[in-house]
């Protein structure tokens, strides 16, 4: 049995690296992963893609562009809510948010009673990001209240310790005067005692 095997085998090895030689000159299409193509750039797809994906500055971008260059009002529209959305993720202050918002005012009144068919999602986002930066100017805005606060108490102690101290150095020049007026009183009742008679 093993002398079957034996010439089966050497005509395996023979014909290995011939198989080997084919592989490597075919096309290596079957090794490769399979690739996800990105919606095309322009398109509300892309936009909302690059916006879930965090690269808000380039979704800004390309919601600018779809509006810029929309045929439809449909498209523009829908393209300013992306827009609106975008901007309120990056707005890093309240003239910022307040743009974003008139934004998506504007496009609910260009939107009227039809269907809503943008994605809730960037909103919903867009949402959250601004509760945290709220958060944090509110906690940054406490902070500095207190710190404030603290350094008001440290001035008003600091007033009254000098006023304490200003009180009692009056009250000693005070007690000085009296005692040179005493003195001055004795001294001329002393001169006048010396004189000749």
């Amino acid at each position: 049995m093993s002398r079957c095997r034996s010439p089966l085998l050497r005509t395996l090895w023979l014909y290995f690296p011939l198989l080997l030689l084919l592989l490597g000159s075919c096309s290596c299409t079957v090794l490769q992963l399979p690739v996800f193509s990105l919606p095309a750039s322009h398109t509300q797809a892309y936009a909302e893609q690059l916006f879930i994906n965090g690269d808000f500055h380039n979704a800004l971008l390309e919601y600018e562009h779809i509006y810029d260059t929309a045929l439809s009002p449909e498209e523009k529209n829908q393209a300013l809510y992306g827009l609106a959305c975008t901007q309120m993720m990056l707005a890093q202050n309240d003239g910022q948010v307040i743009e974003a918002i008139g934004n998506l005012q504007k496009w609910d009144a260009n939107k009227g009673s039809g269907a809503f068919v943008e994605n809730r999602h960037l909103l919903i986002l867009a949402l959250q990001q601004q509760s945290g930066l709220m958060e944090q100017r509110k906690e940054a805005l406490t902070e500095r209240e207190n710190q404030k606060n603290a350094l008001i108490a440290n001035q008003q102690l600091k007033i009254s310790q000098l006023t304490t101290n200003a009180e009692k150095m009056q009250a000693r020049i005070d007690q000085l005067q009296n005692q040179i007026t005493e003195l001055e009183a004795i001294d001329k009742n002393v001169q006048e005692n010396r004189k000749p008679l």
